[in-house]
């Protein structure tokens, strides 16, 4: 019912009610076979969504598209909007705001499926993945109050994969109820998220060097443990074979785990981000 209710309110360009978003997490949780990480599931317009993995609390900001990112560089769904808008904190397009809760909602249920395959262990390779991101998460906020976390936020292996992973999940979705009005939004959209994707392609460090999500993951783990080290805090968590033995052959696949991509995909990604090519969905575009 709630795919029908959104495609209705999408249609009519009006914000998505708390209620629709509610029957939309829970048709999520259901299809992913996750209610059971999950304790309570609230809608606000307060503070930052987030997932807490210690006692399921799953909490949502309808208003959060009006946020700034701490790192201005970053080009990611929050420039759906202008700078007049979060002035005005008023939207001249509500499927703006519509759009980014839909990612919203899947980045933070897409912690909760990392969180499963941790569990589960059944994908060797994602398993030790997310395991990877959980340490450097773990390191960073036990030891340094999660400072680094802040400063490199979608830098960190974990918060990529969310990214990734719930753009490929609104887009096919938006794609799907093809709507006429819909379709400048969604091209406006793949170029923010094709923008997004490069960034989180180029080095940590040097902006116009490619390099990888994976890589710059280890790059913050590698500094981490240096300044355990430094700080003669001993702490040591091993990174498995496993990222090199299992990476992904398909481009699509590759990307979605952050893995290195061809010349051609790149200069795809490049070519949407600058606007000389128009896609309702550059994911189903990537050749693989």
């Amino acid at each position: 019912m709630a795919y029908g209710e959104i495609k209705q309110y999408l249609k009519d360009n009006i914000l998505i009610d708390d209620n629709t978003l509610l029957d939309y997490i829970y048709t999520r949780l259901n299809e992913e076979q996750i209610n059971d990480l999950i304790s309570l599931v609230n809608i606000t317009n307060y503070g930052d969504s987030y997932y807490d993995p210690n006692d399921g609390l799953l909490i949502f900001n309808t208003e959060e598209i009006f946020l700034e990112n701490n790192d201005k560089k970053i080009p990611d769904l929050l420039k759906l909007v202008k700078k007049e808008d979060k002035a005005r904190f008023k939207l001249h397009n509500p499927n703006y705001g519509n759009i980014y809760n839909i990612f919203l909602i899947n980045h933070e249920i897409n912690h909760l499926i990392q969180k499963k395959i941790i569990l589960e262990n059944n994908n060797k390779l994602k398993c030790t993945l997310f395991l990877h991101g959980k340490s450097e998460e773990f390191i960073d906020d036990r030891f340094f109050k999660a400072f680094y976390y802040y400063k490199y936020h979608d830098r960190f292996y974990n918060e990529y994969n969310a990214n990734i992973e719930s753009y490929y999940e609104t887009i096919y979705l938006l794609q799907a109820y093809k709507l006429n009005n819909l379709e400048k939004d969604l091209i406006k959209t793949n170029r923010l998220i094709s923008k997004h994707i490069l960034y989180c392609y180029s080095d940590i460090d040097k902006i116009y060097k490619y390099s990888t999500p994976i890589k710059n993951s280890l790059k913050i783990y590698k500094h981490l443990i240096e300044l355990c080290n430094k700080h003669e805090v001993e702490i040591e968590i091993p990174i498995s074979s496993v990222l090199k033995k299992e990476q992904p052959k398909k481009e699509v696949d590759k990307l979605l785990l952050g893995y290195s991509i061809n010349k051609d995909t790149h200069k795809y990604l490049k070519n949407v981000s600058n606007g000389k090519i128009k896609t309702l969905n550059l994911f189903e575009d990537i050749n693989c």
